[in-house]
This record gives C-alpha cells, structure tokens and sequence, in this order.
C-alpha cells in the first residue's frame, strides 16, 4: 500500500475545474472560523481559575508549563514559518527556471507547471488553516502560559487556540507540499532529499520555538506536525491521475 502511495505521489500532478472549489472552500471556511472565535471560544480560565490548574494536563505536557513566555523563541517561530514559505513558493519557480535553462522545457510549459504546483501549494495551505481553526474552536484548550495567571490571561479568546500550532502546521503541510511537488517534476533524487531534510529541520525548530515560547504544549507540535504532512499528503494524492 505504502509503495502504490509512493508511486502516486511521483506523478504529475494535473488540474481540473473541482480546483475551484477545492481553493474556494476552505479559503473561506478558514475566514469564517477565525472571525468565530470572539463569539465561540468559552472564556472558561476567566469564569473559573481552578478548572485551569497545572494538575489537570497531561503529564508530558506539564513540563510546557515550565516555561515563561520568551519574546525572542516566538520571534524564532516565526522566522522558521516564513522561511519555510519562501522556500515553498521559490523552489519551485527556480526549478521551473532552471528547466527553462538546460532546454527541458518551454517557457510556457514551466509556467503551466509552476502555476499548478503554487495552487496545490495554497490549497495545502488554505486546508491545513481551515482544519486548525475548526478543531481549535472545538477543543479551546488554553495556551501554557494561561495557567500561570488564568483569571487574567484567560480572558483573551486567542488565548483558547493551543491546539494544534498554526505554526507547527503551516511548515509541515507547506514543506511538505513543496516535497510533494519536486517529487511530481521528477526532480533529481539527492535535491529533493536535502530538501526533505531542510523542511524536516524546521518543522522541529518551529515546534520547539512554539514549546519554549510557553504558546504551545507538546502533544500541539506533534500533532501539527502530523497533521500538516498528511493534509498536503492528501490534497497531493487528490491532483494524481486525474482528468484534464
């Protein structure tokens, strides 16, 4: 099974017109659950400091309650997210280019490419945030640092969004789209495995800033991690073998 997934995922990828909708969608479902929150999130740290207690999380998470919110590692966490998006966006154009160059393909051509591959990449993107968001409104768990003073920084409704990182997230699912789509171009083998490494190093650089800043426990990171790599994995698959 693990093989027929790999052998898919080096196709081509190919757009039709559900493409619409499969931007369209989530874009908007994104913007609808973010302006939610005000409204959704229960401000429950605020209406009740004791059920916001260091005793009540998970145990591995615990130790993300030893940290003090660190201005400088959510700075970090923010360098890495929009290194990360500057690479997803750049590689593949440079690499359109770079076949422009050595005669493997028309201008035209690699702009038909490069224009697929960066919509793919949005929808990623704008599917990755939709899901964040909705599961964010579902669970409001509150941030680590909450629980250090929860009446007063409870009352804030993003402050009820640590599950899962927006950050953690966004570089896995846009890292791993760009993997997805050097792997559908038939890029050499050595590039897209240092690019696998360098998308690996910042998804657990991301994590850990968004650890150490106090805005995210543990169990966050993993599970964005997880979880942008298989919605990119997903909407990859989704452009395989399709119809024009």
């Amino acid at each position: 099974m693990k093989w027929q997934i790999w052998k898919k995922l080096k196709q081509a990828p190919k757009l039709n017109r559900s493409d619409i909708l499969l931007t369209a969608l989530p874009a908007a479902l994104w913007l609808l659950t973010l302006y939610s929150r005000p409204f959704i999130m229960d401000l429950h740290c605020t209406k009740d400091p004791l059920s916001c207690q260091k005793s009540q999380i998970f145990k591995p998470d615990q130790l993300s309650l030893e940290n003090e919110y660190d201005t400088e590692a959510d700075n970090h966490s923010f360098l890495t997210q929009n290194l990360t998006a500057y690479l997803a966006v750049g590689v593949p154009i440079a690499f359109g280019l770079t076949r422009i160059f050595i005669n493997l393909l028309s201008p035209t051509q690699a702009l038909i490419q490069v224009g697929a591959d960066l919509l793919i990449l949005g929808q990623s993107i704008a599917w990755n945030g939709a899901i964040n968001e909705t599961l964010r409104l579902i669970v409001q768990r509150p941030r680590p640092f909450v629980y250090q003073d929860p009446f007063r920084l409870g009352s804030d409704p993003a402050h009820y969004t640590s599950f899962y990182s927006g950050h953690t997230s966004f570089v896995a699912s846009s890292g791993s789209a760009l993997v997805f789509s050097l792997l559908g171009r038939s890029a050499p083998t050595w590039f897209i495995a240092l690019i696998s490494i360098g998308v690996g190093i910042l998804i657990f650089l991301t994590g850990l800033f968004r650890v150490l800043s106090s805005r995210h426990f543990i169990t966050d990171v993993l599970f964005a991690a997880f979880a942008g790599i298989l919605i990119s994995a997903w909407i990859a698959l989704i452009h395989r073998r399709r119809k024009k």
